[in-house]
């Protein structure tokens, strides 16, 4: 008998175990991912405690506490974006929001920056690497208004994005080339995308120009060839800049050398982690970097990168 009994309960609990393993199964994949996000959450655990020291510690030194300066504020997280832009009155703009697991980094960052809520936010396409903790920015910090672009995507991460937008009541703006806004005392035009449709995610990025006195920064997103020939053909009379957020991490389809001699940057920033995948930033990229005058900065060796505009010139500091 005590060998049948001890089979039985062998049995049970093995019929236990399947049954709990179904049911999560079920709560992960039948719950559009909310079952998962509860143990996701940002602001928990040993790495988010790390993650906000190193944002706090970046920050202070990196970002004098009184400063008259607009500021660029170019955050480390891996080969992914995410940057904000701060004006010398208290206006911030975050253009991009990492990968899913930067939350933290984020939202640290601004806390640090002493933004407690942002004018605006940029997704510049929906890539996961560009609005992958776009979501849990909206739900965490007050948000006045997403500019975003077309080109929809069917992942999860975007439906997220979406979701939070309506949750929080946030106004969107669709974006192509010619919109201009204002942040505080910086206009910003965007160059791209063009009223046109792409076939790929990347040429349909939202590029913005920004002008702060007589100084100007240029965010390409992950723009490529076929977008970069579209802007040169609509906009290459107002694209020079002093400072120019390098496309697509640094990859090779990302710069031309057309481009380069028309924008001629003295500040290039490459958003790119270490030993990562895809080999960004791609040699034929630095190679044409480095024919120029541009001081190339990039997070993978620099991590957190502040760049400062007077209105007349640009400096910058970098964290490493």
């Amino acid at each position: 008998m005590a060998a049948k009994r001890k089979k039985k309960t062998a049995a049970s609990a093995l019929i236990t175990i399947l049954c709990i393993t179904g049911l999560l199964l079920v709560l992960a994949f039948g719950t559009n991912g909310a079952f998962l996000d509860l143990f996701m959450q940002p602001g928990d655990g040993a790495g988010s405690a790390a993650s906000n020291a190193a944002a706090a510690d970046n920050v202070a030194k990196l970002v004098p506490a009184e400063s008259s300066d607009l500021l660029l504020y170019v955050i480390d997280t891996g080969n992914s974006d995410s940057m904000v832009l701060l004006t010398p009155d208290g206006h911030s703009l975050l253009i991009d929001a990492g990968e899913s697991d930067d939350a933290d980094r984020i939202l640290s960052t601004l806390s640090a920056l002493g933004i407690k809520a942002l004018d605006g936010v940029v997704a510049t396409h929906p890539h996961a690497d560009h609005i992958g903790s776009m979501a849990a920015v909206l739900d965490n910090i007050p948000v006045g208004t997403i500019y975003m672009t077309d080109f929809a995507a069917t992942t999860k991460t975007y439906e997220k994005m979406l979701d939070a937008i309506e949750e929080n009541n946030i106004p969107a703006v669709h974006v192509t080339a010619g919109y201009t806004f204002d942040l505080g005392s910086v206009r910003l035009t965007a160059l791209n995308p063009q009223d046109r449709e792409y076939d790929d995610a990347n040429n349909s990025s939202i590029v913005l120009l920004a002008e702060y006195g007589g100084t100007k920064f240029l965010f390409e997103g992950d723009a490529e060839e076929e977008a970069i020939a579209d802007m040169l053909a609509g906009y290459s009379g107002i694209m020079d800049a002093d400072v120019l957020k390098v496309g697509h991490h640094g990859s090779h389809n990302g710069t031309t050398q057309e481009f380069l001699d028309v924008v001629t940057p003295s500040v290039a920033i490459i958003n790119c982690g270490k030993g990562n995948d895809y080999g960004h930033p791609h040699k034929e990229t630095i190679d044409m970097l480095g024919a120029t005058d541009a001081a190339i900065l990039r997070t993978d060796q620099n991590s957190d990168i502040a760049v400062f505009s007077d209105g007349t010139a640009v400096r910058y500091e970098t964290a490493a």
